[in-house]
């Protein structure tokens, strides 16, 4: 019968298991990681519940399980709660039951636990999602607060350094010229001061001799 349960459950979405509680499909959305898209899913979530009852399942559920197992409306829901007794007694043994496709029941304690036996079921599967980087593509980049591309950051780093080095050759040009103008002018000053040359000039006499 577990079979049966299992289809009605991944169809349906929500199954309640006389005297030990409801399973139910929750969905979950597609999640990304660094190099995977895990593909969108469904989780099974059980919650105890020793006053279920068969009445909480739809006349549609035991019109599938009358068909699957040829019975009337009336006996099929007698056949599940059976079914669903010997699954109560099991547990109380200590026995673990094992659902296929869906998980395990176990009573380790006064509780009834249940561990699916994957944490989501999908038609998809996940797609590895790595990063390509192109050797000559251009791509966006965000610099500072400003988004540009690759080529576009390249050229201005390109720009920046011929700037600078423009610059920085001006720079050196000026103060060679400024070094070599003082030089010039120290040797030369010096030279026309000490080859300067001086007059004495005798004063007149101020005497006659007789």
């Amino acid at each position: 019968m577990f079979s049966i349960l299992t289809t009605y459950l991944y169809q349906h979405k929500k199954l309640a298991l006389p005297g030990i509680g409801n399973f139910e499909l929750q969905p979950q959305s597609a999640s990304t990681s660094f190099d995977t898209v895990a593909a969108p899913g469904w989780n099974i979530v059980f919650s105890e519940n020793k006053s279920a009852t068969a009445a909480d399942n739809p006349d549609s559920f035991y019109d599938l399980l009358g068909l699957k197992e040829s019975l009337s409306r009336a006996n099929a829901q007698q056949q599940f709660e059976e079914f669903a007794r010997n699954m109560v007694v099991k547990l109380n043994d200590n026995e673990t039951i094992d659902w296929e496709d869906v998980g395990l029941l176990q009573k380790p304690d006064h509780h009834i636990s249940f561990t699916p036996k994957a944490p989501t079921t999908s038609l998809f599967s996940n797609v590895a999602a790595q990063r390509v980087i192109r050797e000559h593509a251009d791509h966006q980049l965000l610099v500072g607060e400003k988004e540009t591309t690759k080529n576009a950051a390249l050229e201005e780093m390109l720009w920046e350094e011929r700037s600078n080095r423009r610059k920085t050759i001006t720079w050196v040009i000026v103060a060679a010229v400024a070094v070599i103008a003082a030089l010039f002018f120290l040797k030369n000053g010096c030279a026309s001061g000490n080859q300067q040359q001086v007059t004495i000039q005798k004063p007149a006499s101020t005497y006659n001799l007789k």
